[in-house]
């Protein structure tokens, strides 16, 4: 009976550990990611590009296709924020440097797809809380 005890006090211990991991990630470094996100993502939203523009536009009238519109402006606006990142953290772009030019193309669309699932993820954590 004991025993049974003791791992019911392990699981909490662990449960709260695991809270205070994520508080301190969140706090240092998801937090950062999401306070600079917003930033560049503010930057987008004002000097939008005149495709989105134009894509914006049309919604209202094409009510059926409006979702899909969406995602288009959406990934639009992912593809400047990680241009915006890139610009601003050079170091960034060592991640896909090579020397053959189609293997860093590869590489850079690799990066930009693992990044949009993090904006992604970033909003809808943000959108839930």
């Amino acid at each position: 009976m004991e025993s049974q005890e003791s791992m019911i006090n392990i699981e909490q211990d662990l449960n709260e550990i695991s809270k205070l991991i994520w508080g301190y990630l969140d706090k240092k470094y998801i937090g950062e990611i999401k306070h600079k996100v917003s930033g560049y993502r503010s930057e987008c939203e004002r000097h939008m590009c005149k495709e989105a523009q134009l894509i914006q536009a049309v919604m209202p009238f094409m009510p059926q296709e409006k979702k899909i519109l969406q995602l288009i402006v959406d990934a639009i606006m992912y593809n400047e924020i990680i241009e915006k990142t890139f610009e601003e953290n050079k170091v960034l772009t060592n991640l896909y440097r090579d020397d053959n030019k189609e293997k860093e193309q590869v590489k850079k669309l690799v990066y930009k797809l693992i990044m949009v699932k993090l904006l992604m993820t970033i909003d809808q954590i943000g959108s839930n809380k």
